[in-house]
């Protein structure tokens, strides 16, 4: 990286932290996060900064007052015991279910009710406004965002029974 685009990146206020120089400590609940070798930052989080795009890239470490620490590139570059605890804390914060089958859909009052089976079991959930709450990361992804903020994704449109893309094309 040239010294005048590492300038601009400071400028925007961006901080990249090098993996090898992050340590992440879980007390029961809580994360701390030492950087470079300064204190450790108590109660931190970590956040996706692409959750969609880059699941696996780009995560936001965050202090308590949720300001940004700093933006790990590659997290897989972590040292193990620090990428196992931000792996777990971002399988917590992220639960999202996997839409197996669509069991049924219905429109009441502007409001479409689904029935689903997810890889976490059955679910039933409401979503307002399906153009505003429907997300499309590629051509056969979609993430449903219920009237509670809850997301869930079907992965490959193509991959659902007939029935299931049937259904949820008609909506559409």
């Amino acid at each position: 990286m040239s010294e005048t685009a590492a300038t601009v990146i400071e400028a925007a206020g961006l901080r990249y932290l090098d993996p090898a120089r992050v340590r992440l400590t879980r007390h029961d609940a809580r994360i701390d996060a030492e950087v470079d070798g300064a204190p450790a930052v108590t109660n931190v989080t970590l956040m996706r900064a692409f959750p969609f795009s880059e699941p696996d890239r780009y995560l936001s470490l965050r202090d308590d007052k949720n300001e940004e620490i700093g933006l790990i590139v590659e997290p897989d570059s972590l040292e193990p015991a620090s990428r196992a605890i931000a792996e777990e804390e971002l399988r917590r914060r992220y639960v999202v279910p996997v839409v197996q089958r669509v069991v049924s859909i219905r429109e009441r009052f502007e409001v479409i009710e689904c029935k689903v089976e997810t890889d976490r079991g059955p679910c039933a959930f409401s979503v307002r406004n399906l153009r505003e709450n429907l997300l499309r990361p590629s051509p056969n992804r979609m993430i449903l965002i219920d009237v509670d903020g809850n997301r869930f994704d079907i992965p490959d449109l193509t991959v659902l029974p007939a029935a299931s893309q049937a259904l949820i094309l008609s909506h559409l």
